[in-house]
């Protein structure tokens, strides 16, 4: 989402506060939330039949070895886990930021989240030790750096940065806080993430896709496609209405030639500050950088 963009056009009265390209993109949001909600799960359901899944319970997608794992949520989910784990809001999902960090990022000590159950309801076990939580690495490669640079046109006057959404946090080595340490299991199964329940299939653009999975091209029942249609469909439209809140309540905030310095300075202080817009509103986080050791 990049709503924080240069604007595009003028803006439009002084009750809308926003832009000709805002504006459309709030426009283009409703025509598709309408559009999907005429979507038929019978249907997705035949194209998941043809395409065949199983999960293999390998947990690759969990995994930061094997690809850009980031889960975004929205924040009933946020809240649903927080109230199962009995985690801060923090200490579970983080500022939505590119995927560009390696294993060797180190944010304070989390407690791991004890869980119920792992892939296919079985349970996992005891609770991990306590372990490093992926965070935002100054190290000498220059991780902060380039995130000032990805992000600096989501950068106010002031140098905070304005992140669009949360994700869950990953631990240091850039697999999910929440894959017990030496299974693949997950410890809040039961209340995972929309994207978790239907990966690896999405909708976009009113249509159905797929990402890389180990458990694609098994055989899957008719019952079994049509509740994952189900659950893709209730996804899609609680994601787009998600976006559709957050781009309609958004302010355009100021930027100034000083936002970029003021962030880097902070960077070398040990933190940056984030401002992350969701559909409840707008937080103001610190966000520690810890050197590479």
């Amino acid at each position: 989402m990049d709503i924080s963009s240069s604007d595009t056009g003028q803006k439009h009265g002084p009750e809308s506060g926003k832009t000709k390209f805002q504006l459309l993109l709030i426009s283009g949001l409703k025509k598709e939330i309408e559009a999907a909600r005429s979507l038929y799960p019978e249907k997705i359901a035949a194209e998941i039949g043809k395409e065949g899944f199983s999960c293999q319970q390998c947990g690759k997608c969990c995994r930061r070895t094997f690809g850009d794992n980031r889960v975004l949520v929205i924040p009933r989910e946020i809240e649903k886990i927080r109230e199962h784990t009995g985690l801060p809001k923090l200490e579970l999902a983080g500022p939505l930021i590119p995927d560009i960090f390696e294993s060797g990022s180190e944010m304070d000590e989390v407690e791991s989240a004890a869980g119920d159950g792992g892939h296919e309801g079985e349970e996992a076990g005891e609770p991990a030790e306590r372990e490093k939580c992926e965070g935002i690495s100054g190290d000498k490669d220059g991780n902060s750096l380039q995130l000032l640079e990805l992000l600096k046109e989501d950068i106010d006057s002031e140098g905070n940065i304005h992140a669009f959404g949360w994700m869950l946090r990953r631990k240091r080595n850039g697999d999910c806080v929440f894959l017990e340490q030496g299974t693949d299991r997950c410890r809040t199964y039961s209340v995972r993430p929309m994207l978790c329940r239907t990966y690896p299939f999405y909708m976009e653009d009113l249509k159905l896709y797929t990402c890389e999975c180990e458990g694609l091209g098994y055989p899957i029942s008719r019952e079994e496609s049509l509740k994952l249609a189900e659950d893709l469909l209730s996804r899609y439209l609680a994601e787009l209405e998600d976006m559709l809140s957050v781009y309609e309540s958004f302010e355009n905030f100021e930027k100034g030639d000083n936002g970029p310095e003021l962030a880097r300075k902070n960077a070398e202080k040990g933190a940056f500050t984030f401002i992350v817009h969701d559909s409840s509103g707008v937080s103001k986080i610190p966000w520690k950088i810890q050197e590479y050791r």
